[in-house]
């Protein structure tokens, strides 16, 4: 073999040792297997911390799978809890993942998600999500297990599976109706006795109280009960008492609604300033969980939301305002 060509393949040699050594797989050990034995059959609960939340307890009983957080409660939907359980029974480390800042995975305390699956009999497991991250175009997750030593890289998007509070399984809707439907309305005033009924008069188009004490142009009602219908997005208040109803109590409209037997009811609640409690007591507390006004519906009669928002409360008053 002649000189040239010795060093050729001395070059092409020390080159190809070179790439190997800066290849990316150096700093990370294949390692492709299930991570958790999980038997999601005997699972009985999870249990999921969110940073600065309290813990959330996903419980199954007889009944099916419900979900408890602070002092609530409410079922939770079948399918929710299936997911996770594929999820974690399905879930494969792609590599070991080697570095000396694991911080910037995710496992910061103010960003890492901690999950603990509680069986019945066999010992409980429990995992740490950190940051998502594509690999090989796949979706792929960082996580910390206690029982192995290092970090995964393990498959799919984990984050938004587990980042759950209660509210994400709360029923958030507050009204459910077409404007059009609409064939009259009550209102029932703070310190009376009785209601206002108002109906739409066919030949005029006005909204009349009983002799045609109060009227409405049809215009206005309608762009009224558009505002209600679409009410979304408000928060519950969850600090509002009950038992406290009555002294609170500020007004209430009942839609009559031609294709529902029952009203549909709004009831607003005036919590007077020194009942509205210091948010500087309260912790873990969302503080537009705080208002002085609180709205019931009586199509979301387990919950109560808060009313901040002083145009809309308007919105949603007009006919108190304008009678």
């Amino acid at each position: 073999m002649k000189n040239k060509h010795l060093v050729f393949l001395f070059i092409v040699t020390l080159l190809v040792g070179l790439a190997i050594r800066r290849a990316p797989w150096q700093n990370s050990k294949f390692f492709q297997t299930n991570l958790l034995r999980l038997d999601t059959a005997s699972v009985q609960q999870i249990q999921v911390t969110l940073p600065g939340q309290d813990i959330l307890y996903l419980l199954r009983g007889d009944a099916g799978w419900s979900a408890e957080q602070g002092d609530r409660s409410v079922n939770l939907p079948q399918e929710v809890a299936q997911k996770m359980l594929a999820t974690l029974a399905d879930l494969r480390s792609i590599r070991i993942a080697k570095t000396n800042m694991p911080d910037t995975l995710g496992f910061l305390p103010a960003t890492a998600i901690h999950v603990s699956i509680i069986h019945d009999k066999s010992q409980n497991e429990t995992l740490t999500i950190g940051w998502e991250t594509i690999e090989n175009s796949q979706p792929a997750t960082f996580i910390q297990l206690p029982k192995h030593e290092g970090i995964y890289l393990a498959n799919n998007h984990l984050r938004n599976i587990f980042s759950k509070t209660l509210s994400d399984f709360r029923n958030q809707s507050i009204v459910r109706f077409a404007p059009s439907k609409v064939r009259g309305f009550y209102l029932f005033e703070q310190n009376s006795k009785d209601s206002l009924l108002f109906q739409k008069k066919d030949s005029t188009g006005i909204w009349e109280s009983p002799k045609g004490v109060h009227c409405y142009p049809n215009d206005s009602v309608q762009i009224w009960l558009t505002k209600i219908a679409g009410l979304r997005g408000l928060h519950f208040a969850d600090l509002f008492d009950e038992s406290h109803s009555s002294e609170a109590f500020y007004g209430k409209i009942s839609l009559v609604i031609e294709t529902q037997e029952e009203p549909l009811s709004l009831t607003i609640f005036h919590l007077p300033p020194q009942s509205v409690p210091e948010v500087r007591s309260l912790q873990k507390m969302d503080r537009r969980q705080i208002a002085p006004f609180v709205l019931h519906s009586s199509q979301n009669p387990a919950n109560y939301f808060a009313l901040n928002d002083t145009i809309l409360l308007r919105d949603i008053c007009w006919p108190f305002l304008k009678k």
